[in-house]
């Protein structure tokens, strides 16, 4: 079974290394974990900030969060929990993975 970037016979191709690492920078890698969960980590934190945006009255977590402890400090501690600090850890698994 031939793998991505060999060539088969009688043909070339040019590796996928290549490719990447001259225009973009970095060296093409298999996807890791770290990929995967930072991006779906940075995706979450989006969808709760639009979310929060548009209908704030469908989150329950903030719904109970502000009866507990008040409209400012309820919204500021959903914010960062649920937004803030899954866009930073996925930023930090993604740099965990293109490092390598």
């Amino acid at each position: 079974m031939q793998r991505f970037g060999e060539s088969l016979p009688g043909k070339s191709t040019i590796p996928i290394e290549v490719l990447f690492s001259g225009k973009l920078g970095y060296h093409a890698r298999t996807m890791s974990f770290n990929f995967i969960l930072g991006v779906l980590a940075i995706a979450y934190g989006l969808y709760s900030f639009v979310q929060r945006k548009t209908a704030p009255e469908k989150i329950k977590k903030l719904q109970t969060m502000i009866e507990r402890n008040g409209e400012k400090m309820g919204h500021s501690i959903h914010l960062f929990g649920y937004t803030i600090l899954p866009i930073i850890a996925g930023l930090l698994l993604l740099h965990a993975h293109f490092r390598g």
